[in-house]
């Protein structure tokens, strides 16, 4: 019998991708998943994260993960008018459906202020039927699998953002409560009047800068009559 576990990195961040992280392992495995010390990623720091996600990808039987960039994410908000369940509920389905040996439950970290209704929500965006779907708030805490697939995607956005660092400078965290991702994102529109491909326009953050220096423009024009 095979246990796939699916989980996210980087939902609510301004900067950087959404990545999604799948493991699938046999049952008779499962315990090596805690043998090897697989915790909740965001309770690991990022060089812990590198060394654990190299164990996990010797010990599962599969894994993969899934990037939806920035620039993704703006497109399905802007033009098909997603809201970031459904475009993580769409990329969870997606990423199962294309695995090839496909697993007999299913375990997720739910995203929905309704556990069970995430875990239907995907269930019926399967091109097959797996024996059991479990969906649970902090999933990735609850279950090995589940935090294993945290594991994964974590560690490949963490991959990303050091190449944004190496591109754009000092970029932080890019959570909208991180100081130095709200100076990288002033600063850079202050300068260039827009934002780079590495952000999520729609946020909140960003759409603050933007009408706070549109605000700046208005005033000057004002005082030029």
């Amino acid at each position: 019998m095979l246990i796939a576990g699916l989980d996210e990195a980087g939902r609510g961040p301004v900067i950087g991708p959404l990545v999604i992280g799948c493991a699938i392992i046999a049952h008779d495995k499962l315990d090596i998943l805690e043998e090897i010390g697989v915790d909740d990623s965001k309770k690991l720091s990022p060089k812990k994260r590198a060394s654990m996600a190299q164990k996990i990808k010797e010990v599962v039987d599969f894994w993969d993960v899934l990037v939806i960039s920035p620039t993704e994410i703006n497109h399905l908000h802007d033009e098909q008018k997603l809201t970031l369940n459904q475009i993580e509920e769409t990329n969870f389905a997606k990423l199962l459906n294309n695995v090839k040996n496909k697993p007999d439950e299913i375990f997720l970290d739910a995203c929905d202020v309704k556990e069970d209704r995430f875990g239907r929500t995907i269930g019926s965006m399967l091109q097959f039927s797996p024996q059991k779907i479990i969906s649970k708030h902090k999933g990735d805490s609850i279950f090995k699998v589940v935090g294993a697939a945290s594991i994964l995607a974590k560690y490949e956005r963490d991959l990303i953002l050091a190449s944004y660092t190496e591109k754009y400078g000092r970029v932080g965290s890019g959570y909208p409560s991180d100081p130095y991702t709200k100076k990288f994102l002033d600063e850079y529109y202050q300068q260039h009047k827009n934002f780079p491909p590495i952000v999520r326009t729609w946020w909140k953050t960003a759409e603050n800068i933007v009408n706070k220096y549109n605000i700046k423009k208005k005033q000057t024009k004002l005082t030029d009559f």
